[in-house]
């Protein structure tokens, strides 16, 4: 099924050849779960090219590919794709450039006959609607994540370190049954949430510290993503109001989620509600993104993004403000487009806890 969507946008595009080396989109469209191999498709024939390494593994895993085994000391991967297209009737072949080094771009034009061009994100594009067991999987995911959050949120206490807590965290994500980390675990306290990519460090909580967690675990290769931001004790009036606005931003982009809205659209509902409040200075750039095989995938929740929402994306919504010396909320949730709206796969609650210390 993926492969005959493939071919009919390749069709589309007057493609005769398409060769892939971006290793998600490899193992989207065969099954292939190893780290060395190439997938070259025209529109009867599909092959996965790799080295003994992998032979045996991409037999088993890829039944509907002709497999080959290249012998990479005495055939370049430019020679045995001469090789494999010789005797078909074509000139031009389709490259993802932006997952191919020039060293090799380079060699491929040095040893094909053929003209060489960029391709669209074909496989991109199939890969944002999920089918049910790529849900299945990201339901999974997301259900460890709360789970873990829930187990951990108690744990919590004056003086623990980011580091320990983030460990703490992990620990639970792989034993409830989590196969990796979505990503490495985002954890950061006081006026260091305002990091938004932050790595968590051996400053201790304080009482009334923002605590914010942006985490997930992996289940066979799909990813949660979620963040959640909490304080430590009880809340300042402005803690309060900081928080709230996020949260509002995150509503009223919810409550707009449906087939046909933009990318684009969805993020400037969120932009307007935390541009017309008293922190407007601090916004984040962007709403979220897509989430799957890859951590961000397509579409690109923000300004400019033309993509219209269909039924089956899975998307983050994350609006966040981030103030400088004063600390960091975003809210994250993980939904899956239906056919009239939205479902979500990640059920903490999202209105401010304060924990108790």
């Amino acid at each position: 099924m993926r492969l005959s969507k493939l071919r009919q946008m390749m069709a589309k595009l007057d493609y005769q050849a398409l060769l892939l080396t971006e290793p998600l989109n490899i193992r989207y469209l065969s099954g292939f779960s190893g780290s060395s191999a190439s997938l070259l498709i025209t529109a009867e024939q599909q092959f996965l090219l790799t080295d003994y390494r992998y032979t045996e593994q991409a037999q088993t895993e890829c039944a509907s590919f002709t497999i080959i085994c290249r012998d990479r000391s005495a055939q370049s991967l430019g020679q045995c794709i001469a090789q494999l297209l010789a005797p078909l009737p074509i000139n031009r072949l389709q490259l993802e450039y932006a997952h191919l080094s020039v060293e090799l771009y380079r060699q491929l034009q040095h040893e094909l006959p053929l003209t060489l061009s960029p391709a669209a994100n074909l496989t991109e594009q199939l890969r944002a609607c999920k089918d049910p067991q790529e849900l299945k999987c990201l339901c999974q995911a997301a259900s460890i994540a709360d789970n873990a959050l829930a187990w951990l949120l108690p744990q919590l206490q004056l003086g623990m370190t980011e580091r320990e807590a983030a460990d703490l965290l992990q620990h639970k994500i792989y034993a409830l049954g989590a196969d990796e980390l979505a990503f490495p675990t985002i954890l950061l306290s006081g006026a260091r949430s305002a990091l938004p990519h932050g790595k968590p460090g051996q400053r201790r909580f304080e009482r009334g510290d923002w605590i914010l967690l942006d985490f997930g675990a992996r289940v066979e290769g799909y990813r949660s993503d979620m963040t959640r931001t909490v304080v430590l004790g009880q809340a300042s009036a402005e803690q309060q109001q900081f928080y709230q606005t996020v949260f509002n931003a995150q509503q009223a982009a919810l409550a707009a989620v449906k087939p046909g809205i933009t990318g684009h659209q969805l993020d400037q509902i969120a932009q307007q509600v935390l541009s017309a409040s008293p922190y407007a200075a601090y916004v984040g750039e962007g709403l979220g993104h897509g989430v799957g095989l890859a951590l961000h995938e397509y579409p690109l929740m923000r300004r400019g993004c033309d993509v219209v929402l269909q039924p089956g994306m899975v998307i983050t919504i994350e609006p966040g403000l981030y103030k400088p010396g004063f600390g960091g909320v975003r809210i994250e949730d993980d939904i899956v487009l239906t056919h009239d709206g939205y479902e979500l796969l990640t059920h903490s609650p999202r209105q401010l806890q304060q924990l108790p210390t």
